[in-house]
C-alpha cells in the first residue's frame, strides 16, 4: 500500500533553529518564506532559498537549520511525505537517487503541482497531485539498477502485509525457505538495512501518518502498528524522528 502524507507550518520564528532527524519516508519539501540550509547524512550544508525544495531520501540522516524571512521574522514550509512500494519490492527511494535540490524552471513546475495539491478540495484529485509529483520528481532522478531475490520478496511481501503482528527473523527466513543468517544478509543487501529495521521503520511511518491524519490516543496507535508496548514505541519513535509522538504532532500539524 502506498501512503502519501500533506503537511506544511508557519510557525518557525527562531533563527537558525535546528533540527536533526531520520524520517521513514521520501521528503519533498518547500520553503515558502525565509529559507534552509540541509545536509544528508555528513555531507555539506546546501542552501535552500525561499520558493524553493529538497528532497530527501527515507532512512537518512537530515540536518536542517532554519532562517526566517527577515521582513516578517518567520519561516513557513509546506511538503509531501512519500512511502511507495515499486511492483510490491522496491521502496521509491531504493529505484532513484534524487538530487538534494530542485532550481530553476523545474523549481516552477514543482510549484505550480505543490500549488494544485494544497489548493484542491477533492481528495481523489490530491492523489492524482500526489502522483503527479512523483512522477515528476523520479523523472529528474537517476534510475538505480535493482535485482530482485524472488525469496526475499515473498518474505518482503508477508511482513508488508503483517506488520502489525509479531514477526521475527525466524519466521521470514522459514517463508523465503532460508536460513537466519542467509536471509538477513541477502535482505540487507536488498533493502539496505536489517528486517527488523526495516519492519519498525514502515510500522512507524504508518504511524506518524495516524499521528498527522487522526485523533487516536497514542497507546492505540502503537497497538494497530503492531508495537504492544507504548513506552517502547514512544522511545522507538523518537530515536527515529528525534521527537516524541506528541512532539511530532504538535511540529508538523499545519498551523495556521
Amino acid at each position: 500500500m502506498n501512503y502519501f502524507s500533506i503537511c506544511g507550518f508557519n510557525h518557525i520564528y527562531n533563527e537558525r533553529e535546528k533540527h536533526v532527524k531520520v524520517l521513514p519516508y521520501l521528503s519533498i519539501v518547500q520553503v515558502t518564506e525565509g529559507s534552509y540550509e540541509i545536509a544528508l547524512e555528513n555531507n555539506k550544508l546546501e542552501l535552500v532559498e525561499e520558493g524553493g525544495f529538497f528532497i530527501a531520501p527515507a532512512g537518512v540522516k537530515q540536518t536542517i537549520i532554519h532562517h526566517v524571512n527577515n521582513a516578517t521574522g518567520k519561516m513557513s514550509a509546506r511538503w509531501l511525505f512519500v512511502d511507495v512500494i515499486v511492483s510490491r519490492v522496491h521502496k521509491i527511494d531504493h529505484l532513484y537517487k534524487f538530487p538534494l535540490s530542485i532550481t530553476g524552471e523545474l523549481k516552477r513546475k514543482l510549484n505550480d503541482l505543490f500549488n494544485g495539491l494544497f489548493t484542491v478540495q477533492s481528495d481523489l484529485k490530491k492523489y492524482a497531485y500526489c502522483y503527479d509529483i512523483l512522477d515528476f520528481v523520479t523523472a529528474n532522478a537517476m534510475p538505480i539498477s535493482q535485482k530482485t531475490n524472488p525469496s526475499i520478496h515473498k518474505a518482503f511481501t508477508y511482513l508488508m502485509t503483517h506488520y502489525n503482528t509479531n514477526i521475527t527473523i525466524k519466521t521470514l527466513a522459514q517463508i523465503a525457505n532460508m536460513s537466519e543468517s542467509n536471509f538477513y544478509t541477502a535482505f540487507k543487501k536488498q533493502y539496505a538495512c536489517s528486517p527488523i529495521s526495516y519492519l519498525n521503520h514502515y510500522r512507524l511511518s504508518l504511524a506518524a501518518n495516524i499521528l498527522l491524519n487522526d485523533d487516536k490516543h497514542i497507546n492505540e496507535i502503537a497497538y494497530s502498528v503492531g508495537i504492544n508496548d507504548p513506552l517502547y514505541f514512544s522511545k522507538l519513535f523518537k530515536k527515529i524522528f528525534g521527537l516524541s509522538p506528541r512532539d511530532y504532532k504538535q511540529t508538523y500539524t499545519t498551523r495556521d
